[in-house]
């Protein structure tokens, strides 16, 4: 599993780097074919005084399949826990779909070899 995290418009922080790398390896649990992982932060500049917002894209790679999550919050940090938390939520359900389909075919195929 390859994890990339890169940063638009942030200063160089590698708390916020660190914090997003320990919260992405643990998607790996989750699904056992990843590939990579692409993570990305960006912090989005307001306009007149308001606050500004943070945004984290999370892009993952599963043979076939091209995941992608995009959370904006107030703060990095909670936008990374939403969009990693958002992105396990994903990988739980692919990773149950395709189990099931092969659950199916494994039976018709049991099915199949009895005639």
């Amino acid at each position: 599993m390859n994890i990339t995290i890169s940063g638009l418009h942030l200063k160089s922080n590698p708390k916020i780097k660190e914090y997003a790398q320990t919260k992405i390896e643990k998607l790996g649990k989750y699904h056992p074919k990843i590939e990579k992982i692409a993570v990305r932060l960006i912090l989005e500049v307001a306009h007149r005084g308001q606050d500004q917002d943070y945004i984290c894209e999370i892009d993952v790679a599963i043979p076939g399949h091209n995941l992608e999550i995009k959370d904006s919050e107030r703060s990095m940090d909670k936008a990374i826990d939403k969009a990693s938390e958002r992105m396990k939520n994903v990988l739980v359900r692919h990773k149950e779909k395709h189990l099931s389909r092969e659950h199916k075919r494994g039976i018709l195929n049991k099915i199949r070899s009895k005639f």
